[in-house]
């Protein structure tokens, strides 16, 4: 009971901060598909990436993968359990982080990952890493691609487009080369940042 009322009053705070302080807009398909799992990726340039995405939809909850040193301090750590961010090892192949996010499709959830893997720094765009197509491949679900834009710093227009769902074409199973998952894990990406020119 604490842990939803709680997750309720820091979503509406976010909401007043991101909305009054950041000036976040939402652009291209604002609302989420109502069931279903769906892996949301976005771009990421922020520790203000979680509740921008975070915030898209009242109808969905959103789970996300975040980086271990999240949960190094008390009041960060609870703070992240109680937003159900779990996470993950960065470049150590972090297999019970893997689980969590394929127990969260199972049950028809929607978990957000950050395909870089690290923070971009303003004015540069990094490569994908492997390990967003490999969670593809071994949940088959589909991609919801968000790419925020604008200076990320208070009271400046920021952007958060939304693309349509889409099916990268992996399929579990299947063996794939290491190659494959870095070529389709860009390809993530390259519609990630395709977004604010479709939707521009």
């Amino acid at each position: 009971m604490f842990h939803k009322l709680g997750q309720r009053f820091v979503r509406g705070l976010a909401r007043i901060v991101i909305h009054s302080v950041y000036w976040v807009r939402y652009v291209g398909e604002k609302k989420l598909p109502k069931e279903g799992a769906y892996i949301m990726c976005v771009n990421h340039r922020s520790v203000m990436d979680i509740p921008i995405a975070g915030c898209i939809s009242r109808g969905r909850w959103l789970y996300f993968m975040g980086k271990k040193e999240l949960f190094e301090k008390p009041f960060s750590r609870f703070f992240m359990n109680l937003m159900d961010v779990f996470p993950v090892a960065r470049g150590e192949g972090d297999i019970k982080s893997i689980r969590t996010a394929l127990n969260h499709l199972k049950k028809g959830r929607i978990v957000t990952i950050f395909p870089q893997g690290t923070r971009e720094k303003e004015g540069m765009t990094l490569p994908a890493r492997k390990g967003a197509a490999m969670l593809v491949a071994l949940s088959e679900a589909p991609i919801i691609p968000m790419c925020i834009s604008g200076k990320m710093r208070p009271f400046s227009p920021i952007k958060a487009y939304v693309g349509k769902p889409f099916d990268l074409g992996l399929r579990k199973g299947q063996r794939y080369a290491r190659e494959i998952f870095e070529q389709k894990s860009q390809e993530i990406m390259d519609r990630i940042n395709e977004l604010p020119e479709v939707y521009g």
